[in-house]
């Protein structure tokens, strides 16, 4: 069974208080932001329990709606994972089970009920999800602004270590947009936003994340240490009784068996730096819509994953398809919409492609079935 996110979202009414100039009388439909960077897991972040992380946006942003603490993907790959989520379907049903068995044309997908229901649907960053026939029936613009600046790795091919996919820093700056796709694809969209848009919009922003590699600009590269992570948030320990035989695999297969704890610990700390980053760009984009009231009352904005990773925990780096650890499976939900209810939170647990039925169901669509939704939950505390 699915779940209803708007019921849990809401204090009393999705809809709109009052009409922008661009768009139809009478439409008070909101507007949709989803901020979707790759490979988050919930856990590294501050309002999910990690212990020293620096998460003030995503925080503050689920101070002011609803975080849903158990919210998890039916998929530890990207491209399953995305597919899952926008069908509203299991992998299994229409075979999406691998990277390259991507959305098609005769597939219902909430972004293209959303484009014939009269969005207008602004896609900045990567496509993992649609084949080249599915993409223009349900994306009005799209734009491959996508990236996090890092530097060279300390291993060259052939040598060990190689495939722990450790980078260094960069030489540039993570305000820097030339250098930093995922930033360039907020401002984009902040941008599309300051210029009196056709509404009501979609914009979706599916960044790199914390994707490795494990590099970082150079301001968050070494924002955290192997130190802090070893004394206030220990990782798990590698060859654990009663895991999957992968997990002894992919060690022997990434030819990792000859690092050390702290070298683990490293590459959590790393990682923890680019959600840090990935923080601060969603600060740049909740900053920029509320700069914009006649937008921001209008606007709907929802931050999740498509999986987490392993970070060194249990000496693995990556994910594994899939793998049913929680680390993987257990992602960021916050959503935040006009009229909701704040500092709202949700124990209880639901799939990310309950998203699917929650903002079909916010924007009226019409759909020939119709499951659970979220939006009952951010509506009441």
């Amino acid at each position: 069974m699915t779940t209803v996110l708007i019921v849990v979202l809401l204090v009393c009414s999705v809809a709109v208080s009052s009409v922008h100039s661009g768009r139809a009388a009478g439409d008070t439909r909101p507007n949709f932001v989803i901020f979707l960077p790759d490979e988050t897991r919930a856990e590294s972040i501050g309002v999910y329990g990690h212990p020293f992380v620096k998460t003030p946006n995503l925080d503050a942003l689920a101070a002011n709606g609803t975080v849903f603490k158990e919210a998890h993907v039916l998929h530890t790959q990207c491209a399953p994972s995305r597919c899952a989520m926008i069908t509203g379907r299991y992998m299994h049903v229409l075979g999406h089970r691998t990277q390259t068995h991507l959305v098609q044309a005769y597939e219902p997908n909430f972004f293209r009920y959303l484009k014939d229901a009269g969005y207008h649907v602004l896609w900045h960053g990567k496509n993992d999800m649609f084949s080249q026939a599915a993409f223009p029936l349900s994306v009005s613009n799209w734009t491959h602004d996508i990236g996090i600046s890092e530097g060279k790795g300390p291993f060259k091919f052939g040598e060990k270590g190689y495939y722990s996919f450790l980078a260094g820093p960069s030489k540039k700056y993570g305000n820097d947009s030339k250098a930093n796709g995922d930033y360039r694809a907020v401002e984009m969209g902040l941008e599309f936003m300051q210029n009196n848009p056709p509404e009501p919009f979609v914009i979706f922003l599916p960044g790199f994340g914390a994707h490795p590699s494990y590099g970082a600009p150079k301001d968050y590269f070494n924002m955290y240490s192997a130190e802090q992570v070893s004394t206030h948030a220990p990782l798990r320990p590698p060859h654990v009784a009663n895991k999957p035989k992968y997990h002894d695999g992919i060690i022997k297969y990434r030819e990792l068996e000859s690092f050390n704890q702290t070298f683990f610990d490293e590459i959590n700390a790393i990682y923890l730096g680019r959600v840090s980053y990935v923080d601060w760009i969603l600060g740049q984009l909740v900053s920029g819509i509320d700069a914009l009231p006649d937008i921001a009352k209008n606007t709907a904005i929802f931050v999740t994953s498509d999986h987490g990773d392993f970070s060194g925990d249990y000496h693995l780096v990556e994910k594994w398809p899939g793998g049913l650890d929680d680390i993987l499976t257990r992602v960021p939900l916050i959503g935040r919409i006009p009229g909701g209810v704040k500092g709202n939170v949700v124990d209880a647990p639901v799939n990310v492609f309950d998203l699917f039925y929650t903002l079909t169901d916010m924007a009226k669509c019409r759909l020939t079935s119709r499951t659970y939704t979220l939006l009952a939950v951010c509506c009441h505390s």
